[in-house]
């Protein structure tokens, strides 16, 4: 069942993700020009200062699942009862100091929004900010049940939840647009989506789950060792979010309001991106926590990082290089791009910065599970540091172009050099072995990036239907020359099980 539940829930992945872009993609244009570009700017620019107030967390959720994971190998179901109570009140506790901040600094309007905005743009994002305070105080202690269930592997449950509220959320909310409400609509919306997941989640939890909680003790040493275990993770999370957050505060501060709400379009796009990665990476979490809390040989933890990180390296590359096809044409439709040329390299770049940090996020986890994640916070955080200050001349010079240019130069620098070098010298992963077979699979992508390169310099392809089919060519020669001479017999066969299944339940009927 543990076996089925992983690859369930990699598939439901996948479809989640799949469904949540595509809807993405049809309600961001009907968001834009219901709103206009500048309270969609508004709009887009509270979302990194609401993930900066969600660092309160402090990186605990991932204590949570190496701790709880422990408890459950031992079989100690008071520990799990503890641990369980623990972190519900310390969330609650955190979640009530978010929403405190966050109401604060809505009266902050031109401190935390810059100065280039109208007096209506900061009296609304003092309100976004307000609302979606709330939803991310509210989601702290939710995210305890769903921890819960994905340490229990029950993948199922989880991604029909989330993709319910992925396609009910838009699905409700176009309308209230097109019949004239706003973004605070969108915001509340949004509010109610996480409410209602998070009670199916406690629901599960407490009736299929039987979660143990226990509020009688709480263990203030134990409280103390997690927070020294997770405050590298929490770093991490720190550094994550400045480097993906800082280009969309940056545009609103040195541009204003619209042109952030450019820069946020390739920012989206690039969270879809990673999306991808993140939907296998994800599922192997508890699994990766397991495997060293039972002490599994590295040459184990290798096999595992490689295997997963050549199945993101294909997935990624497809969706790279499909854009390098059709990408300049799809932000002149979707986006309404008034400088395509100048987003479609934006995209590219900031694609270019994330493409080797998603395909090793085995590797991050790898490093939580061992506890020597510390040189990976202390290299990011420099670097962090480094892109905010490059980025401020580049940003100003050069726009959207210097923010995305200064995201990819310190992505080298920290996740490509100085991690894969740590990778290889402490947490004794096989990196050589892995870059082999990563770079075993550059020989059949020839083709495809030709074909990438012939559309989008021949073909003047206009509209989605014209996207569709050149896309399909593309694609087409991209899986007929993955499968000819890139894709290993492991990798052949998570395409032809399912089919070979589907096909003996027709050929029964």
């Amino acid at each position: 069942m543990q076996v089925n539940q992983i690859r369930v829930g990699a598939v439901l992945s996948y479809i989640s993700m799949g469904l949540s872009t595509v809807i993405s993609l049809v309600y961001t244009p009907i968001m834009l020009n219901q709103l206009g570009k500048g309270e969609y700017g508004v709009y887009s620019t509270v979302i990194p200062i609401i993930s900066y107030l969600t660092l309160l967390s402090l990186g605990l959720g991932s204590a949570y699942v190496r701790y709880y994971s422990r408890a459950k190998v031992a079989q100690n179901r008071n520990e799990m009862s503890k641990l369980n109570g623990m972190f519900l009140v310390t969330y609650t506790v955190l979640g009530l100091v978010l929403l405190l901040l966050g109401c604060g600094l809505s009266l902050k309007g031109e401190l935390v929004f810059g100065n280039k905005w109208t007096a209506d743009q900061l009296a609304l994002g003092g309100k976004l900010l307000r609302i979606m305070s709330l939803t991310a105080a509210l989601s702290f202690p939710f995210s305890v049940f769903e921890s819960h269930v994905t340490i229990y592997e029950r993948y199922l449950f989880q991604k029909i939840l989330l993709m319910g509220k992925q396609v009910l959320n838009p699905l409700l909310t176009i309308p209230l647009l097109l019949l004239g409400f706003r973004s605070e609509a969108v915001a509340l919306m949004s509010l109610f989506f996480t409410v209602a997941s998070g009670v199916l989640n406690v629901y599960y939890c407490f009736v299929k789950l039987h979660m143990p909680i226990n509020f009688r003790h709480y263990d203030f040493s134990l409280m103390r060792e997690m927070v020294g275990f997770t405050v590298w993770v929490f770093i991490g999370i720190v550094v994550d979010n400045i480097n993906w957050g800082i280009g969309q505060l940056m545009m609103s501060w040195q541009h204003g309001a619209e042109a952030a709400a450019v820069y946020n379009l390739s920012n989206q796009l690039n969270t879809y991106y990673l999306s991808f990665a993140m939907a296998v990476g994800n599922v192997l979490t508890p699994r990766v926590h397991r495997m060293v809390a039972s002490h599994e040989k590295n040459s184990e933890l290798s096999k595992l990082f490689t295997k997963v990180g050549r199945i993101q390296f294909i997935v990624m590359m497809m969706v790279l290089l499909g854009y390098v096809a059709v990408g300049r044409s799809f932000m002149v439709s979707w986006a309404q791009s008034e400088s395509p040329t100048t987003d479609y390299i934006v995209t590219l770049l900031l694609f270019a910065s994330t493409l080797v940090p998603a395909i090793q996020t085995v590797g991050v986890e790898i490093q939580r599970a061992k506890g020597m994640h510390k040189f990976r916070s202390i290299t990011l955080l420099f670097a962090a540091l480094a892109n905010a200050v490059l980025m401020i001349p580049l940003c100003k010079w050069w726009g959207g172009v210097g923010v995305a240019a200064c995201i990819l130069f310190t992505a080298l620098v920290s996740n490509v050099f100085m991690m894969n070098w740590y990778y290889n010298k402490h947490i004794r992963l096989n990196i050589r072995w892995f870059w082999k077979k990563i770079c075993q699979l550059l020989p059949s992508m020839i083709l495809p990036l030709l074909v990438a390169m012939a559309i989008a310099v021949f073909v003047d392809v206009q509209g989605y239907f014209q996207m569709a089919v050149w896309g399909c060519v593309f694609v087409a020669a991209y899986c007929l020359s993955l499968w000819l001479f890139g894709m290993n017999r492991y990798e052949r066969g998570l395409v032809i099980a399912p089919l070979r299944k589907i096909w003996n339940k027709l050929s029964r009927k």
